[in-house]
């Protein structure tokens, strides 16, 4: 009895260490500890974040450079001349290339507030004006502030040309001190002779216009002469034109002109 007795203690004593055993082998692991790494900061991250939403800061130099509006960048256009005198008065007279020109060339002086008066004759000459008496007339009823000549037409064909020096002479000195314009005859088709270089080196004091210049390759008529209609409009046009851009609105006179504008005065007088 006693030795069953001490073998059944012995047994009880091995069951129970093999109790602790297996709970030590079956217990949950303890789960490890999780420690957060610190964030690694660089040295740009330190610097502060500008959005794609704000400015970046100005430099000095465009600090100091003057702000353009796009709307005034794009209103600089092309620097246009003053405008014409408006209340003066405008007398054009010669033959029947000025009544192709003048008639349009009143109507659009109208627009710009000038008067106009037109007075031509058809199958008349530079002698007609020089030495009849429809333009003293004309400048003493009217008083023009401006007068313009388109002679010369009629004769692109003569056979010597430097006889009307004296004739072109004398038809300026009757217009006296005032501003006048001539406005040379455009080219014939058929060939022209020396007339509008010998007026404009004897028109001075009155400017010249050079009509070829100003409208090169002018439409014409049937007769190869005249200009067409659409073609006088235009004509008007590019004359106005060029009043504009060589009037001087600083002179001593309403239409005084740009210094250049008029050429060299003939040393010699015309005579009778």
């Amino acid at each position: 009895m006693e030795l069953d007795l001490l073998s059944l203690i012995r047994s009880l004593a091995l069951l129970s260490l093999s109790a602790v055993g297996l709970d030590a082998c079956g217990a949950a692991p303890t789960p490890p500890t999780t420690v957060a790494a610190a964030p690694i900061v660089s040295p740009q991250a330190t610097r502060p974040v500008v959005s794609a939403s704000e400015p970046r800061p100005k430099t000095n130099e465009e600090a100091a450079a003057p702000v353009v509006s796009a709307s005034a960048a794009s209103a600089v256009g092309p620097v246009l001349p003053p405008p014409l005198p408006q209340g003066t008065r405008v007398l054009h007279i010669g033959d029947s290339m000025a009544g192709a020109l003048g008639i349009e060339l009143n109507r659009q002086l109208k627009e710009h507030g000038v008067k106009g008066t037109l007075r031509f004759e058809t199958a008349s000459f530079i002698p007609t004006w020089a030495w009849g008496e429809t333009l003293p007339s004309a400048l003493a009823e009217l008083n023009p502030d401006l007068v313009l000549i388109t002679l010369g037409m009629n004769e692109l064909k003569i056979q010597d040309p430097a006889q009307r020096t004296k004739t072109i002479r004398k038809l300026v000195a009757r217009i006296g001190d005032r501003p006048c314009v001539w406005i040379s005859p455009p080219p014939l088709a058929s060939g022209t002779n020396e007339l509008t270089t010998i007026i404009r080196e004897n028109c001075p004091p009155c400017a010249y216009m050079d009509t070829d210049e100003v409208y090169p390759d002018m439409p014409r008529l049937g007769d190869h002469v005249h200009p067409t209609y659409p073609a006088r409009m235009e004509w008007a046009k590019r004359v106005i034109d060029w009043l504009a851009e060589h009037r001087d609105p600083n002179g001593a006179r309403p239409w005084s002109f740009h210094p250049g504008t008029v050429g060299p005065t003939p040393s010699a007088a015309p005579q009778g």
